[in-house]
């Protein structure tokens, strides 16, 4: 089983030719809200990939909490999920011609979710617990140290980017970087922005994705590297977090290193083949037919 603690957002996606600069107006061609949410996301990959999942966060009590929720609801545990004061999180995404996204992140009600939402006992009953940077920090430090006291493998992806101190970073079984989260990364800790080089810093796993060529990781005592599907690309928005969700839901089953990224990268694949945040993410079934 697999407790995500993160974010539950509902997504404003503009779809645009080019990025809009500053002082700009620029015209979409297209817009639509759908669920999202990083937390939401990697829970909702990790569900229609196979997995238990419960998932722990916060929303308003406003008209965007339903729409947050829409895809959560069926595939998910939501009876930890708090209706609070604070209005319901919030993202603004840019989508251009080329597939590439801008996203703003307005935080909300993912502030208020608090590392006690998980209760001892579920902690002890999880194989995984997945955690993202879309809620208050000290809740996903506090979280980080009762998963690794509780001996659940947690699996952190630092995104968007905030500096954790090395201290609770090692108390994680794996963190999962981009290349510019890795870049921060590697700033902070002054070292090199690898796989190798950052595990090799935190003496704790580190998996490095790389977008069109695919991940790399340095954990559980392996150097692996995997390619990524070779598609066409029509919307990323969703991409990094269905990898996380996907490599959580098949790491709970117990695969290896190798075959869980290797999983979820073409479910990361498909997801960038396909419009939509939420929307875009694949089942089961179908990522086993292109993995056959």
């Amino acid at each position: 089983m697999i407790i995500t603690f993160g974010s539950i957002n509902v997504d404003c996606v503009y779809q645009v030719e080019e990025m809009p600069q500053p002082g700009q107006t620029l015209l979409a061609r297209g817009f639509r809200t759908e669920a999202g949410g990083k937390g939401a996301n990697q829970a909702l990959a990790a569900a229609r990939d196979g997995a238990e999942v419960v998932m722990v966060g916060a929303v308003g009590q406003d008209g965007l909490a339903e729409i947050g929720l829409q895809n959560l609801t069926t595939a998910t545990d939501i009876s930890r999920v708090a209706r609070v004061a604070e209005p319901t999180g919030s993202a603004s995404i840019y989508i251009d011609a080329k597939g590439r996204n801008m996203i703003v992140v307005a935080a909300g009600a993912n502030l208020v979710a608090a590392s006690e939402m998980v209760e001892d006992d579920l902690l002890h009953q999880a194989n995984i617990v997945l955690m993202q940077m879309e809620n208050d920090v000290e809740a996903v430090e506090t979280l980080i140290r009762r998963a690794h006291s509780a001996k659940a493998m947690s699996i952190l992806n630092l995104a968007p980017a905030f500096p954790l101190s090395q201290e609770v970073l090692s108390l994680c079984d794996l963190i999962v970087v981009n290349e510019d989260e890795a870049e921060a990364l590697a700033g902070w800790l002054d070292c090199g922005s690898s796989a190798e080089a950052l595990a090799a810093r935190l003496n704790t796993g580190v998996l490095r994705t790389l977008g069109g060529e695919g991940a790399e990781a340095s954990a559980f005592g392996d150097y692996v590297s995997v390619a990524a599907m070779k598609i066409d690309v029509k919307d990323t928005t969703a991409a990094g977090d269905c990898f996380v969700g996907v490599l959580a839901s098949a790491l709970d089953r117990g695969l290896s290193l190798k075959a869980a990224m290797e999983r979820a990268s073409v479910a990361a694949g498909l997801a960038c083949s396909r419009a939509g945040s939420q929307k875009s993410i694949p089942m089961r079934k179908e990522t086993d037919l292109q993995l056959s």
